[in-house]
């Protein structure tokens, strides 16, 4: 009976140790193992998603590499179709005048003339991916010149941009114009006197553009002189450093509303030495000039219509040869103009033109002229205009009195400049 009893109560305490000491570590078992799988899992999602981003970069890689073999391709397959790709561009302007001066003929004298003006030939291709370059050629009666040729880069750092060769130098707005680019017929008589007609010169400019949200850019520059007809130095002849024309700029366009904007720049040009008669030292030459653009010009119109209105006011100072000796002069001019669009073919306007004379400012010339002008196409044009000049001085009949003048422009080709619109 005895031993009936204790095997029970044996069996009972075998139980409990099992439960208290074995299960328990059991459990503690199976809980490390899942902690274990869970880590490996999480471990295997991990490098998953970095295998599914990796293969999306090289998808991308893929498309974008595609997409550049295309244009490589397509490139390729243009230049083979088009061998004269990289030949120049090429185009003619032909520009003559009517004159009649009424003046002369009311004084008894021949009173017109037919003008040829100018055969201009322009040139222009890209030389590589880093410059471009352009020729003008003008012949007129006065014989062939070359009026410009220069190299220009096209990807310098840091938005510079030099230009280098004989070309128009960025001194004032409409001076760098060709002549049958104006909006008028004749170069103010301003801009004859002070500059010495197209600002040409032969040197080399720096351009640099400011990063701001509107256009505003500076301009540096070193050349012989500025002026097609300066005669103040001779190209052809060495010379001092004193002796070059530095010029500085800046411009700055901007709009005030979607149709309205404006355009303003400030030029000078400083030559430390400049040698006249009875001055054996020399002395400087400082030429300043002012610009102002404003444009009206409405969004619905497609350039057709509209209003231009500009005007530059220059300053020059200098010594000039007076009787024996020499003496500074300071003189001011300038010009003024506003130009209508009517719409597509025509438009008109009027230029005030106030000219003094460089070696006496006293001497000056005031001339009023209002022109017509006739756009029959993007590549023939013919304008009217009718001058009224004014001198306080006797002077060359050519700037005296009253003219009517009728000139035809027409472009053969690719015209690099073209009928400005702005």
């Amino acid at each position: 009976m005895v031993l009936s009893l204790r095997r029970p109560y044996q069996i009972a305490v075998s139980v409990f140790i099992v439960t208290v000491f074995f299960i328990p570590g059991l459990c503690l078992a199976q809980t490390s193992e899942l902690e274990a799988i869970r880590g490996i899992v999480k471990n295997l999602e991990q490098q998953l998603q970095k295998a599914l981003e990796r293969i999306d970069q090289l998808e991308q890689e893929k498309t974008s590499t595609s997409a550049r073999v295309g244009q490589v391709e397509k490139t390729v397959q243009g230049v083979q179709s088009t061998p004269s790709l990289f030949n120049p561009a090429i185009g003619m302007v032909i520009d003559a005048t009517a004159v009649i001066d009424a003046t002369a003929e009311h004084r008894g004298k021949a009173g017109g003339n037919f003008n040829f003006r100018a055969a201009e030939m322009g040139l222009s291709a890209s030389i590589d991916p880093f410059a471009r370059a352009y020729a003008f050629v003008n012949g007129n009666n006065n014989g062939v010149e070359v009026e410009e040729a220069a190299a220009l880069t096209t990807a310098l750092p840091w938005n510079l941009t030099a230009k280098g060769g004989r070309f128009f130098s960025d001194f004032g707005r409409l001076p760098k114009y060709h002549q049958d680019a104006l909006p008028f017929v004749n170069f103010p008589l301003a801009i004859d006197r002070m500059i010495g007609g197209e600002s040409q010169a032969d040197g080399a400019e720096l351009y640099y553009l400011f990063p701001t949200p509107f256009f505003l850019r500076a301009t540096l520059g070193g050349m012989n002189k500025i002026g097609a007809e300066n005669e103040r130095v001779d190209n052809t002849k060495f010379r001092s450093e004193s002796r070059f024309t530095y010029l500085g700029r800046l411009q700055s366009y901007f709009d005030l509303t979607d149709n309205h904007s404006i355009e303003v720049g400030s030029s000078l040009a400083y030559t430390p030495s400049v040698r006249i008669s009875g001055d054996s030292s020399g002395s400087d030459r400082v030429l300043t000039g002012i610009d102002l653009t404003y444009r009206y010009q409405p969004l619905a119109s497609t350039l057709y219509q509209g209003l231009v209105w500009g005007s530059e006011l220059f300053t020059n100072s200098e010594r000039v040869a007076v009787d024996d000796s020499a003496k500074r002069r300071r003189s001011y001019g300038g010009y003024s103009y506003a130009e209508l669009k009517l719409n597509k073919n025509w438009s008109t306007g009027f230029l005030f033109d106030y000219a003094p004379v460089v070696d006496n400012p006293s001497h000056r010339t005031l001339g009023y002229s209002p022109f017509l002008t006739w756009q029959i196409s993007e590549f023939n044009r013919l304008r009217f205009q009718y001058s009224h000049l004014s001198n306080n001085f006797r002077a060359d009949k050519a700037e005296n009195g009253n003219q009517f003048f009728l000139q035809w422009t027409t472009v053969m080709g690719v015209d690099i400049h073209g009928f400005r619109v702005r």
